[in-house]
């Protein structure tokens, strides 16, 4: 789209700096919240494996085989996307930008509103939106598909909030299945075979600064006792808002202190950190990062623009930016999804 401006022809003197739109940061790929996997130009695939081992009596004779060895394939496919813009920088000729325009009627770029608005707000959003699909984009099939399964109480039925939290939150941009689709319905089993993942399922509520702790108690009791006992802890991945959320409940001299543990940005409840990201309310995520996966070619591909003019007898200009993405989630059983 063109430049959308509501310029005035500056007489006097502008104010410094250009206040510019409050955005996060991608705490995701900044803090590494989880494992990326690159290099994947096309596909890539993961294995697991398990086994059970079987103590029975010993026999001279003929033994009996028992136990399982497992072990299973599955291909990860990131898909190649896309951000472009074009825009007419003759736009900002009667604007505070021209201010950074060389001289000469041939020249009508400014260099300021590269820097502030290409660089810096568009950039971040760019990689903003690289983080939010990360976790919440779903394909439209695959929408359709967790809509038309029938809920149910058991963990190996889509849970009734579940269902509702996909139809509402889910989506983004639609161009692949993000880490919260993949973790509710996936093909990453040893059937090969595409149905409700092996998460473990936690019913939640609306959560407010009265009973989080309550319902951060939910997750943690539903975390296997292996999986805190072996290998680094897992993190609980949260809504932002959890943070305003968690300083109201430990300003109640009331509380129990110790649940909640925060020293300056680092966040943790009863030993296990705390990481937020761009989750629906109401809706966290208990896993080791060893568990999830972001699949790319390079990371560094979102660094990546390409700004030039549109054609050689045009003075119009496009900004592109293509970069490969796609998720995915190991050890299904052993990962915790809370949803209210």
């Amino acid at each position: 789209m063109a430049i959308v401006s509501n310029s005035i022809d500056i007489l006097g003197v502008a104010v410094e700096p250009i206040i510019e739109e409050i955005l996060f940061q991608n705490n995701t790929i900044s803090k590494a919240l989880v494992t990326f996997e690159d290099d994947v130009k096309a596909e890539t695939i993961f294995t697991e494996a398990d086994a059970t081992a079987t103590m029975q009596a010993w026999t001279s004779g003929v033994p009996t085989s028992s136990g399982s060895l497992n072990s299973w394939d599955a291909k990860v496919t990131p898909e190649k996307v896309m951000f472009y813009q074009e825009f007419d920088p003759n736009t900002l000729r009667f604007s505070r930008y021209k201010r950074s325009m060389a001289p000469g009627a041939w020249n009508t770029f400014s260099t300021e509103f590269e820097r502030v608005v290409i660089g810096g707000i568009y950039a971040n959003r760019i990689s903003l939106s690289a983080e939010r699909n990360f976790w919440l984009s779903a394909k439209s099939a695959t929408k359709s598909t967790i809509a038309g399964l029938t809920a149910g109480t058991a963990q190996t039925s889509i849970g009734a909030e579940e269902k509702a939290m996909v139809a509402a939150s889910l989506g983004e941009n639609g161009q692949f299945d993000g880490l919260l689709t993949k973790i509710l319905y996936n093909n990453s089993r040893a059937s090969g075979t595409a149905q409700v993942g092996e998460r473990i399922k936690v019913v939640g509520t609306t959560i407010d600064a009265s009973n989080i702790k309550a319902e951060y108690g939910k997750v943690f009791t539903a975390i296997p006792a292996e999986v805190l006992q072996n290998g680094m802890k897992p993190i609980i991945y949260a809504p932002y808002s959890h943070s305003q959320l968690i300083a109201e409940f430990n300003n109640n001299v009331a509380n129990y202190k110790d649940a909640f543990l925060v020293d300056g940005d680092t966040y943790s409840y009863n030993g296990i950190k705390i990481e937020f990201v761009p989750f629906p309310e109401d809706v966290m995520l208990c896993a080791k990062k060893e568990h999830l996966f972001w699949v790319t070619d390079l990371q560094s591909d979102y660094n990546v623009m390409k700004m030039d003019y549109i054609a050689a007898n045009r003075e119009d200009m496009f900004l592109k930016t293509v970069a490969t993405e796609g998720a995915h989630v190991a050890n299904q059983k052993f990962n915790v999804l809370y949803v209210g």
